[in-house]
């Protein structure tokens, strides 16, 4: 557990860089400017604010009597404000990699990596280091916050149903709820953590699953449902169509953003996650090692379901026009840090030093050197993403964009 300790301080520390990043990112002025307008008491909008009357903004998406993400990531940055003054937002982002990092051992732990030293290790330097959460920690974005909120929520509910707790599970779904007023994407982890959780809810009798499961959504629907109702009083509808979607007067006078809306193919999700998330397609080769533990195949299969439910919805909207930028799939974090870390475990595991060059085991050696190799290129995307804390996008380790 010592080293735990070690890796959570390292990626705190390489963390600090976003005390003194420059902070003039679209999304970061725009956060900023909402944070301002609710401490002088203009509402959760941007009308009547700089950066509209100065035309900083698109008018057709930003002036508008309410701002369309839910108001929960902005309420946190707003009452980390009153606290600290500016330096408030710089302690969100590190308080939310520290509630990511020990929700994601807890996970190690729920998930069986507690009794191997490879595995949990594995987990602790993936959450350290892994590089879209690196990458999002270095700026005043709503993705740390969405995502350490998330982990959180899965953590505990998968104790909730191995304690068959629903008070735990109603915490959790709170949890969810709240995450889910920071991005409405947060519900994309649902499918998968209930099908990771299914083998522990099964195991029982049928009221207590029903009782865990029902605890869980209404609590996350106590939290966000009032949003959805009020959005859908004033503007006529819970799920606005121009919410977050660039204007066609913004893709036509804005290279950067025809670039991410237009030029970027929703494809990218798929050929460039893996060249900055080294550890996603070796997790694959979790089943090579699985095919007798029923309990690791349940678990790499809704791990990838958990994975695939948040890449396929990107892509989807990225084929309705909505920008590719590859923070938005933060979410697959959780589900690809836990498959590696199985995975590793069990190649290490397999790792017999007495009979280490014998004809059976030279393929395991290979495989065991190609994950280490993975697990360094991470961790080296992560360094290099909080290195350039000023760039917009995550520049691959071997280029491309």
């Amino acid at each position: 557990m010592k080293i735990v300790i070690l890796l959570f301080l390292i990626g705190l520390g390489t963390r600090s860089v976003v005390f003194v990043g420059p902070h003039r990112e679209g999304d970061e002025c725009i956060y900023m400017a909402l944070v301002d307008q609710l401490d002088r008491g203009n509402g959760y909008t941007l009308q009547g604010s700089r950066l509209l009357e100065k035309r900083a903004v698109d008018r057709a998406g930003y002036d508008r009597p309410y701002f369309f993400h839910p108001p929960g990531g902005v309420g946190l940055f707003w009452l980390s404000f009153r606290l600290f003054g500016r330096t408030g937002f710089p302690m969100v982002q590190l308080a939310c990699f520290a509630l990511f990092f020990w929700s994601m051992i807890g996970l190690a732990f729920e998930l069986g990596l507690g009794s191997s030293r490879a595995g949990l290790i594995t987990a602790g330097i993936l959450s350290a280091f892994t590089p879209i959460m690196a990458h999002v920690s270095t700026r005043y974005w709503l993705d740390g916050p969405q995502l350490a909120f998330c982990a959180a929520s899965a953590f505990l509910f998968l104790h909730a149903s191995s304690r068959n707790s629903p008070w735990r599970s109603f915490a959790a779904g709170l949890l969810l709820g709240y995450a889910a007023l920071i991005k409405i994407t947060a519900v994309l982890i649902v499918p998968g953590l209930v099908l990771l959780a299914w083998p522990r809810l099964r195991s029982r009798r049928w009221k207590a699953p029903i009782r865990l499961l029902l605890s869980y959504f209404a609590a996350a629907l106590l939290i966000h449902l009032p949003w959805e109702l009020w959005l859908w009083s004033r503007v006529g509808t819970p799920f606005p169509g121009w919410a977050g979607k660039p204007s066609a007067d913004l893709i036509a006078t804005n290279r950067y953003v025809r670039y991410l809306t237009v030029v970027r193919s929703p494809w990218i999700y798929l050929t460039l996650v893996p060249r900055i998330v080294w550890t996603l397609l070796p997790g694959a080769f979790l089943y090579l090692f699985a095919r007798t533990d029923r309990e690791t195949m349940r678990q790499g299969i809704a791990l990838h379901i958990w994975i695939l439910t948040v890449l396929v919805f990107h892509i989807v909207m990225g084929f309705t026009g909505y920008s590719k930028v590859v923070r938005y799939v933060i979410l697959i974090t959780p589900a690809t840090i836990l498959v590696f870390s199985r995975f590793f475990s069990l190649v290490v595991g397999r790792l017999d030093p007495r009979r280490l060059f014998s004809p059976g085991k030279v393929w395991i050696i290979l495989l065991a050197g190609a994950a280490g190799a993975a697990l360094l290129l991470e961790i080296a995307s992560g360094l290099q993403v909080t290195i350039h804390y000023d760039r917009n996008l995550i520049v691959p380790l071997i280029g491309g964009m």
